[in-house]
């Protein structure tokens, strides 16, 4: 019979729910499928099962949302756009989401520039947006030679990015 409204668990967990989900756990090492847990055989089995069942779920739900480790490196770019003034005074803007997690140093007079500075995070998330802005520091008003944005995914990733006003982004990211 399956489990009904009757039989689910609403409130706190108590020590009996925590041995509980420890048993459970123990079972499912073992085990390649999660069928047990979707029939009850007994009205007893069901009230068993409704218990840890609440936990149960908000694990397995945990771990798809879990943040893991975003690490941005090996920041350059090439071709970069000149102006009139000559060469520009490049630099990196590094975001995560709605986080800022800073820029790199100004690289001077250099349309090839490269940055040693490492970008981590502990708050990303699979399919959260990078997004780096490169800009030319100037003394009034800095210029934005273009955007890069990237949805991340799991693993070590290197990427190009062709720039609005000329010249390319290229960087590596690990997310896990």
């Amino acid at each position: 019979m399956l489990c009904n409204a009757e039989c689910l668990f609403v409130g706190g967990f108590d020590e009996a729910d925590m041995l509980a989900f420890k048993n459970t756990r123990e079972r499912l090492r073992d085990e390649t499928t999660f069928q047990d847990y979707s029939v009850c055989s007994s009205t007893a089995a069901c009230a068993a099962m409704a218990s840890t069942r609440p936990l149960l779920l908000l694990v397995l739900c945990s771990l798809t949302l879990t943040d893991a480790q975003l690490k941005l490196f090996n920041l350059r770019a090439s071709d970069l756009y000149t102006n009139i003034l000559g060469n520009p005074d490049a630099y990196v803007k590094v975001f995560c989401g709605s986080a800022d997690l800073g820029e790199t140093s100004v690289r001077n007079n250099n349309k090839n520039p490269w940055w040693e500075e490492e970008f981590t995070t502990y708050k990303a998330q699979e399919n959260d947006v990078m997004k780096l802005e490169v800009h030319d520091s100037d003394i009034l008003l800095d210029d934005q030679l273009g955007v890069c944005q990237r949805q991340l995914k799991l693993g070590t990733h290197t990427h190009d990015c062709f720039l609005k006003k000329g010249g390319t982004l290229h960087y590596t990211y690990t997310l896990g």
